[in-house]
């Protein structure tokens, strides 16, 4: 008897891992990697917002603080940041920002290194780099000071 108990247990604990496990596949696979994807089918396109280089304008009637959260939740950004109502996403290729508009939001989406130089009064203090190749390097120049 007490071998048939301890089998149902075992039987037991493989099924919860097993339900776990596809609980997180299923979890990972119904999440949108592509962030830029994820705002276009998401909210309004509003191209008389863009901006210079490529900055592709969206709207929300969401508050900017939702907006950001539905974003990051969704599609789990590298890096979240906020200024008072200005919120920035940070992904590998990408940068998103989403600001107050009309009651509701502006979503920038924007190149990872047009966006971060857009943005660069507020995402440098963060710690974030424009992610040109000159953006990294503190090297010393001819104008290093040295001799």
């Amino acid at each position: 008897m007490t071998t048939s108990r301890t089998k149902w247990i075992v039987y037991g604990a493989f099924a919860a891992v097993f339900l776990v496990i596809v609980s997180v596949a299923v979890f990972v696979a119904l999440r949108d990697d592509d962030p830029r994807e994820f705002v276009a089918e998401r909210y309004l396109r509003a191209r008389q917002l863009d901006q210079a280089n490529d900055g592709l304008a969206y709207t929300a009637t969401a508050a900017p603080a939702v907006v950001a959260a539905t974003i990051a939740e969704a599609t789990d950004p590298r890096d979240r940041r906020s200024t008072g109502d200005f919120h920035y996403l940070r992904f590998d290729d990408d940068l998103i920002a989403v600001s107050p508009h009309a009651g509701g939001a502006l979503v920038l989406v924007d190149s990872w290194a047009n966006g971060s130089r857009r943005n660069h009064k507020h995402v440098s203090g963060y710690g974030w780099t424009s992610g040109s190749a000159a953006g990294d390097y503190r090297g010393g120049g001819s104008d290093s000071g040295g001799k």
